[in-house]
């Protein structure tokens, strides 16, 4: 018996052998993101290559300024003859020089990249659409509170009029200054007085904060109706305080909603074996010598309309805040804590003609 398992365990060992897998090594693909809109210049347009196929967008193991395209020509083209140089700013961030290219209802715009290595990329044409007005800010108080990810928050929608016989295709953006609050520092070299969260200088700061989501929407079902309480915005509630809200409502084209449909898709798979395999998220731009060479990424033309908004929540008082967002509540300068900050006594510029809502 024991001569038995001898020789298994001897056959065993010889069929172990060390075996190279080979690595799949993919070049680097350019990746591309920008676009022109209405709004006053100037433009950006981000390039960077990806990384090697074990790496992230823009990280893994050659994360850095390595996958930054910092030596490209660009230029925005429109289609009448008129263009813009884009110059190198920072990283892979390039922007429009030419303060009189602005982009215009009804033109149409095309994207140029000149690469060291002696391609050229371009960008089908992207005709700018109208877009309708906001029609008014809708802004409902949510206080559900979840411990450590937020505070209580509210909730920005917009109405709008969705224009009758025409395929329209829709995006969002926000951003605003809030309220934040921490304990504060001593005003110069005089004793500190300060109470239970509350000192007597720097102690409350506005911080800049940016919705990142990609908001999209297609009038293929509400044609010609009204677009009610599409949420924009949330705006947490870290302390009492102005709030200071501006919305963008663009107007992108179907390339555009279809790309941004599609990276939707891919983030928002729940990782089961049913999911489809993600898709490289190729764009509008490729080589003019190889138009099967595609860059990951989109340029795209937007119409916009932006409203700005001051909201004054004079419902809260600082005692439920002080239960309720505690947490958030930090030692030192509130500016030094909170980056991208105001001074509490400082309003962000542009907001002097907005709209003011109160909410009692």
């Amino acid at each position: 018996m024991r001569y038995i398992f001898g020789l298994i365990g001897l056959f065993l060992c010889c069929c172990i052998r060390n075996v190279n897998v080979p690595i799949r090594s993919v070049s680097p693909i350019l990746v591309v993101e920008g676009w022109i809109t209405t709004d006053p210049p100037p433009y950006s347009i981000n390039l960077s290559y990806s990384g090697k196929f074990t790496s992230t967008y823009q990280g893994g193991t050659d994360s850095g300024k390595e996958q930054f395209i910092t030596n490209a020509g660009v230029t925005i083209e429109d289609d009448l003859g008129g263009s813009t140089a884009c110059k190198w700013i920072s990283n892979g961030t390039y922007q429009s020089a030419d303060s009189n290219f602005i982009g215009k209802v009804g033109r149409s715009y095309m994207l140029k990249i000149y690469l060291s290595n002696g391609k050229t990329y371009v960008s089908k044409p992207e005709k700018i659409t109208p877009v309708p007005p906001i029609d008014s800010v809708h802004i409902v108080y949510d206080s559900t509170f979840i411990t450590d990810i937020r505070p209580t928050q509210l909730i920005l929608s917009v109405n709008t009029h969705d224009p009758p016989g025409v395929q329209n295709f829709y995006r969002w953006t926000a951003y605003g200054y809030i309220p934040r609050k921490s304990v504060g520092s001593p005003c110069g070299s005089s004793p500190p007085t300060c109470l239970p969260y509350y000192c007597t200088c720097n102690a409350q700061c506005e911080q800049l904060l940016v919705n990142n989501e990609i908001n999209i929407l297609s009038d293929q079902f509400i044609d010609g109706r009204e677009i009610e309480q599409r949420p924009v915005f949330y705006s947490p509630l870290y302390w009492f305080g102005i709030h200071f809200i501006e919305i963008k409502q663009y107007s992108i084209s179907e390339q555009a909603y279809l790309f941004w449909e599609q990276y939707l898709t891919q983030t928002n798979r729940t990782g089961s074996i049913l999911d489809p395999l993600p898709a490289p998220l190729k764009g509008n731009v490729f080589n003019e010598a190889d138009s099967n060479d595609i860059a990951l990424g989109l340029f795209s033309g937007s119409a916009v309309h932006s409203k700005k908004v001051v909201i004054i929540p004079f419902f809260l008082q600082r005692y439920y805040l002080i239960s309720v967002a505690g947490e958030y509540i930090t030692l030192g300068d509130c500016q030094f804590v909170f980056p991208n900050s105001l001074p509490d006594d400082t309003n962000p510029p542009g907001w002097e003609n907005a709209e003011e809502i109160d909410l009692n």
